[in-house]
């Protein structure tokens, strides 16, 4: 009497169980990329939010050369719109609105942008909306990418109890405003600085190639607008004034486990246009 043996194509037993496996892998390639081709589509497409870790994985995986999506909130100097301007491959056309225009559904327009840039430098208000300051929080604790620039959002709309980054964006900003002397919030007083910026974290891609600004000691020093913050962050770069020896921090990081980071300038960064670049390609 006859028996049944078997499928046919089943491979040996005796066949090694790496090949087995190279060969189920080979198998599912066209599958991995239809879904993440397909990700990719609907997230481009705003089906799909490409905030989410796994979505900007899978879309940075398979276009990590794509352009940021950018939003400014203020009004940015001249230099970084410049920079921008020249770097439409990394950045594309750059969004830039009030802060007042995100008191509702703050949230909901952030996650649309790959990098959010806060730059109240060109204004004189100082103010953010308590939603705005909220929804950065979650944005930046989701994953989001944000620049800070000087005092850009010390302050709030109505609120005389509230000045510095603490109250307005919690501990995600890596720099304080700290009181000195008879009651002077240091982030209210700018100092006019002649000097250079050094390079502190020499392994971070910031700075990468990058030890001294201006790169040749023969064209001089800087004329920078800082202020005297505390460092809460991982300082990146340095100032130093030449005329008074002292130091300021230039760049500082502060870095979520979850992805999320936020880069704080305290200086216009357009003048440094190799930096700017450096950030945009390291937040991208």
């Amino acid at each position: 009497m006859g028996y049944d043996s078997g499928p046919a194509d089943l491979p040996p037993l005796d066949e090694p169980m790496g090949s087995r496996l190279h060969f189920n892998l080979e198998a599912l390639i066209p599958i991995i990329l239809i879904v993440v081709i397909g990700f990719l589509l609907l997230a481009r497409l705003g089906v799909v939010d490409q905030q989410t870790p796994v979505i900007g994985a899978l879309v940075g995986a398979i276009s990590p050369n794509s352009t940021a999506r950018v939003l400014i909130i203020g009004a940015p100097s001249v230099e970084m719109l410049a920079v921008l301007n020249a770097n439409k491959d990394l950045v594309g056309n750059p969004i830039i609105k009030a802060a007042e225009a995100f008191s509702r559904n703050p949230e909901n327009q952030l996650s649309q942008y790959d990098i959010v840039i806060l730059d109240q430098s060109g204004q004189i208000s100082k103010e953010i909306p308590r939603q705005l300051g909220d929804a950065v929080q979650s944005y930046v604790k989701t994953g989001g990418k944000v620049i800070i620039v000087k005092d850009s959002g010390i302050m709030r709309p109505g609120a005389l109890d509230i000045l510095g980054w603490t109250a307005n964006f919690g501990d995600i900003v890596p720099v304080t405003c700290d009181v000195v002397g008879p009651g002077i919030p240091v982030c209210t007083q700018p100092i006019g600085v002649l000097g250079v910026i050094w390079q502190q974290d020499y392994k971070h891609p910031i700075m990468l190639g990058i030890e001294r600004v201006p790169a040749q000691a023969e064209l001089g020093y800087l004329a920078l607008e800082v202020f005297d913050v505390g460092v809460t962050g991982n300082e990146i770069a340095y100032i130093e004034d030449f005329r008074t020896g002292k130091n300021f921090p230039a760049i500082v990081e502060h870095a979520q486990l979850g992805g999320g980071k936020v880069i704080y300038f305290n200086y216009n960064p357009g003048i440094t246009a190799g930096i700017l670049e450096n950030t945009i390609k390291y937040l991208k």
